[in-house]
């Protein structure tokens, strides 16, 4: 059994928390007090991402994930499937739900609301929630409160669960710390995207805005996908990323400054 979770680790993951909690509801009053109606579109960004990612994706998921089990030994399949199924099915909720968004207003604090709706949620769901709980177990351990973790468990499932424990209290502070870097970069991402996406519906940019947003989607989470194979370790992933989100936010601002007034 673990004795305590060093002080290093526990200071990062409470940043990792702050970050995933504190950057979207930074934004979120940021952007209200700006502009009205902001509110609305950042629970129609929740929601589009939760019924994209949480329900249509993962239904698509446990039917391919069935019919190909062994998906996941191909390297190059399993990430050009995860990356593409993403950028499909979050885009595309991205674009109906700005286009109906839209209809009513065409400011781009509406396209920017949706993406910290879009974004902070994943964060939250993602890993906000499984920060908690893991800043929780380091509280009972550090506290010697373990016994509390293990009541209702018989046999082995002890055995399982203290050695959990010690894994957990053996996870370097600098992981801990990724997870709220992950996130602050996946915000930007979708921050970046919900922009592309908006200038489309508002006719600023052609159509060919919303394969490019997939497109772009799908390249920005290949790290991502290369860890979860095992290729690279987290923090290639962090950097890959960040050089990635910031090669989108990029190339959408010189078309969001480049891009022809709504053609309404």
């Amino acid at each position: 059994m673990p004795t305590s979770v060093p002080f290093p680790s526990v200071a990062c993951a409470m940043l990792s928390l702050l970050v995933i909690f504190g950057v979207p509801i930074g934004l979120g009053i940021a952007v209200n007090r700006k502009h009205k109606g902001s509110g609305y579109a950042i629970m129609i960004g929740a929601f589009c991402f939760i019924i994209s990612a949480y329900v249509l994706e993962q239904i698509l998921h446990g039917l391919v994930f069935t019919a190909f089990p062994n998906i996941r030994d191909n390297i190059v399949v399993f990430c050009l499937y995860g990356c593409l199924t993403a950028g499909l099915f979050e885009e595309t909720a991205r674009l109906l739900g700005l286009r109906m968004l839209c209809r009513k207003d065409k400011s781009p604090a509406v396209g920017f609301a949706y993406g910290v709706g879009h974004g902070g949620i994943e964060a939250i769901l993602l890993a906000g929630l499984t920060m908690v709980n893991n800043l929780m177990v380091m509280y009972a351990i550090n506290s010697g409160n373990t016994d509390s973790l293990l009541t209702g468990l018989e046999g082995d499932q002890i055995t399982l669960a203290q050695e959990q424990l010690a894994q957990l209290a053996a996870v370097p502070a600098t992981q801990w710390l990724a997870a709220g870097f992950e996130r602050l970069c996946a915000i930007g991402l979708h921050l970046a995207l919900s922009m592309l996406i908006w200038m489309v519906v508002t006719r600023r940019l052609p159509a060919w805005g919303y394969p490019a947003a997939i497109g772009l989607h799908a390249v920005s989470n290949l790290p991502a996908m290369l860890y979860q194979a095992g290729v690279i370790g987290v923090w290639p992933t962090e950097f890959a990323t960040l050089i990635l989100v910031i090669l989108v936010a990029l190339l959408v601002r010189q078309l969001y400054l480049h891009a022809e007034p709504a053609r309404l």
